[in-house]
């Protein structure tokens, strides 16, 4: 019966996990840009946003994934796109105007924008 427990107890915590959040991991993280510290140092990096900046979180191959964009549409620029993981490494870049990246990275969503003055 102890064998049956702890099967089940260990089975609710990793599914339980998955349920509260996925994001970096399973840690809850509430404000990204703020808990992560290397995110936090990318975001003091937009020092002068003439253009707007963002940064994005979005899904890629089934993890979290963080990539920073110019996305001023009064701005012309053409970039390429570094996904970086929880840890702040980098996954894949895609060269500009790259269209596999719209079928491969979902879900974005915009953590945090730096707009002009």
């Amino acid at each position: 019966m102890k064998k049956y427990s702890l099967f089940f107890l260990i089975l609710i915590l990793v599914l339980g996990c998955e349920k509260v959040d996925k994001t970096c991991n399973c840690k809850n993280l509430v404000n990204p840009v703020e808990e992560l510290t290397w995110l936090k140092e990318l975001k003091a990096s937009f020092t002068n946003c003439t253009c707007q900046e963002s940064i994005i979180q979005a899904s890629y191959n089934k993890q979290t994934v963080f990539y920073s964009i110019m996305n001023d549409p009064l701005c012309d620029g053409v970039q390429n796109i570094i996904l970086l993981d929880c840890a702040g490494d980098t996954l894949k870049t895609y060269t500009a105007l790259n269209q596999s990246f719209y079928s491969e990275v979902t879900n974005q969503k915009e953590i945090y924008t730096c707009k002009a003055k």
